[in-house]
């Protein structure tokens, strides 16, 4: 009688199919350990658990703001009319000049950072707010702008006009621009280019503080001079 025969591949305990249960079980710790090594790699750079400190105090925030020194607050443009008259004791048509012109210039008013002491910031107990005390704005020296300067007239005398002919700068008119100077700041003390520079420091450094961490920045300034 022929012998009965079972297929290999059905045979109990065939040894290819612990090799390929072997294999993958092989391959998933392998991935696993990889994914594990990227993952403390990650952690080592951005640490979601860590925490930032943010230094919120008066002498920090003071250094800040000390760093800027002389802060731009306001700029003001004016035109002013300049009658300039050099009179001598001779009739001017002999002697003197008279000199019209229409000046433009700019005056700036500033506010210095650079001096403020450790009394001039306040910070509370919870960081969140600020109080600072700063000096009053100042007004700078006119800036004039010499190039739209426009001489309305010249008027002078012939013996000004002779010694014209022989100076090396016939028409001077630094005294002008420095008249016109003088006018430029009377005008700008009479407006009010300083109660601007005020508004917009405040309006700057509640922008600039709260940007730091701030929710209340107050602002107070010293006495005016009298």
């Amino acid at each position: 009688m022929p012998r009965s025969t079972m297929p290999r591949s059905t045979m109990p305990g065939s040894p290819r199919r612990g090799i390929g249960v072997l294999a993958t079980v092989s391959l998933v710790v392998i991935a696993i350990a990889l994914v594990a090594l990227v993952l403390v790699g990650l952690l080592g750079v951005i640490d979601p658990f860590g925490t930032k400190t943010v230094d919120r105090s008066g002498p920090a925030v003071l250094q800040r703001i000390q760093k800027l020194e002389e802060f731009t607050a306001a700029t003001a443009s004016f035109t002013q009319d300049v009658d300039i008259e050099n009179d001598s004791f001779l009739p001017g048509f002999i002697k003197g000049e008279r000199v019209t012109a229409i000046v433009t210039g700019t005056v700036r008013a500033t506010v210095d950072f650079g001096d403020l002491g450790p009394g001039s910031v306040q910070v509370s107990d919870d960081g969140r707010s600020i109080r600072l005390r700063l000096p009053q704005p100042q007004l700078s020296k006119a800036d004039i702008d010499v190039g739209s300067a426009r001489i309305v007239s010249r008027d002078r005398g012939i013996v000004d006009r002779i010694a014209d002919v022989f100076s090396s700068n016939p028409t001077d008119d630094a005294p002008l621009y420095r008249a016109a100077s003088k006018k430029l700041e009377a005008a700008a003390k009479q407006s009010d280019v300083l109660g601007q520079a005020r508004t917009n420091t405040e309006q700057w450094l509640r922008t600039f503080l709260g940007a730091a961490g701030f929710d209340h920045v107050a602002v107070d300034w010293d006495p005016a001079p009298g």
